[in-house]
């Protein structure tokens, strides 16, 4: 018997997690960079945002924009637009009976300056992004009910009237566009209402207020990159720097960024010999990702944890000849009766004719290289986006690093399928490792902090 449709929000509160709703305010942004909205269509975007009417009424759950990304609202703590669970929840449907989606929400902090979106890059744009999402999984949808969806938007937003604090959306759409949506179709205001949602998601940015951030900025050290610099280069030009000043007893405290800090910094930099993390030559600084996708064994040590080890060394993956993409099992969580069931990442969405295509290389030899490659994510503001990893299965920062440690171990062994060459480079000890854990820790922002004083949407 089909449930009783429920707001997912609603639910968090019965479980604790969520006090109170989202407000409405069109300030955003994480810190130096945020700024009042001024445009009608920020403000239309936030409201997109935090509506949760936009579900197929044929599921059990209604979510929105921010039932998965969150911030304030829960009294365990402030959120990086991030949720608290493993796998983010989807509507209950009798066509696709499940709760957990594929992966675990990312944070949407400085997506304005990434080219694609999601953990398998399946969309090029904030818009597509907007526009999936709301004909998606994530709002109760079947692959097939794209129409469906939008119908269902189109005739929500026109019938809405507003409430004493908001105009209604034929209003709001009005100022934004210029247009009467009583007078569009719902393609079309569908696409209206992915622009103001992707231009609202564009705020979104980070901080960079951190004690790592002011340590940078007061010893004068390079925060990133210069164009065209390789980022094994900038980290070999960091270390030299920070090496330099020390040497000369020049380097400045930073409160909050003490010697095993520093010496975290060292390993997150170090992309050779003993004691590498490697870590700079995928998270680069300052944004700490290059947006670009690798295979780290993620996606093989689940399916290996699910099956038996080796199992994923064996799966058959089709060549590129053979290969429909996306294809639906490779797009799944892995499961004991399904073993044709795995998450391949980037596999399913790499364009076989584009950039990513080594002179050389061969489409085969491509899709072969793109095996459970995922979006590098940004390390900034870990604090409060636990539980780690695309599929949220780490839930501390320790599990995590130990088992990148475990899987550069096994790629040096050659028991990797398709690994990153990276992941072989990586050679940190466990004293290394809370070195480290001491660096990533102090690129927090003080997000609570920051939500109280006003500095997102209330």
């Amino acid at each position: 018997m089909m449930k009783t449709p429920v707001s997912l929000a609603f639910m968090f509160g019965v479980l604790g997690l969520l006090a109170v709703a989202i407000s409405t305010s069109t300030e955003v942004t994480a810190g130096q960079g945020r700024s009042v909205v001024e445009s009608a269509v920020l403000p239309l975007g936030n409201r997109l945002f935090n509506d949760e009417r936009f579900c197929s009424p044929k599921g059990d759950l209604r979510n929105s924009c921010s039932s998965c990304h969150m911030t304030d609202q829960s009294p365990e703590g402030a959120r990086a637009y991030t949720d608290f669970l493993t796998r983010s929840w989807v509507p209950w449907r009798t066509g696709d009976p499940r709760r957990d989606g594929l992966r675990n929400a990312p944070t949407l902090f400085d997506l304005a300056k990434a080219p694609r979106l999601h953990y398998d890059g399946e969309f090029i744009s904030l818009e597509g992004l907007a526009a999936g999402t709301l004909t998606g999984r994530s709002m109760g949808w079947l692959p097939g009910e794209e129409s469906e969806a939008a119908g269902h938007f189109y005739a929500t937003v026109l019938a809405d009237q507003g409430d004493k604090a908001e105009a209604p959306y034929r209003r709001q759409f009005r100022s934004a566009f210029d247009v009467d949506i009583a007078t569009g179709d719902p393609q079309r205001v569908l696409e209206l209402a992915s622009r103001s949602l992707a231009a609202y998601m564009r705020t979104f940015s980070s901080g960079r207020n951190t004690p790592y951030d002011r340590f940078i900025a007061a010893n004068a050290l390079p925060a990133g990159p210069e164009t065209n610099e390789k980022p094994r280069d900038y980290a070999a030009w960091l270390l030299a720097d920070l090496s330099a000043a020390e040497n000369a007893g020049k380097l400045k405290p930073i409160a909050g960024f003490d010697r095993q800090a520093i010496g975290g910094l060292k390993v997150f930099m170090r992309t050779s010999g003993a004691g590498a993390g490697d870590c700079a030559v995928c998270h680069v600084p300052p944004l700490f990702t290059d947006f670009d996708f690798h295979n780290l064994g993620i996606s093989q040590a689940e399916y290996d944890g699910v099956h038996l080890d080796g199992s994923f060394a064996r799966l058959i993956i089709p060549d590129a000849e053979r290969a429909a993409r996306p294809a639906i099992q490779f797009k799944e969580t892995p499961k004991s009766d399904k073993p044709e069931y795995a998450d391949l990442g980037y596999w399913n969405f790499v364009d076989l004719n584009g950039p990513d295509r080594r002179a050389g290389e061969s489409a085969d030899d491509l899709l072969r290289r793109m095996i459970g490659a995922i979006k590098t994510p940004t390390v900034r503001n870990l604090r409060y986006s636990n539980p780690y990893m695309h599929n949220g299965l780490y839930p501390t920062l320790e599990q995590a690093l130990e088992e990148i440690v475990e899987m550069s171990e096994l790629s040096r062994a050659g028991k990797v399928r398709s690994a990153d060459p990276e992941l072989a480079r990586i050679t940190i000890t466990p004293s290394d490792t809370a070195a480290l854990l001491a660096f990533l820790r102090t690129l927090n922002d003080d997000l609570g902090g920051l939500y109280r004083k006003g500095g997102r949407d209330q």
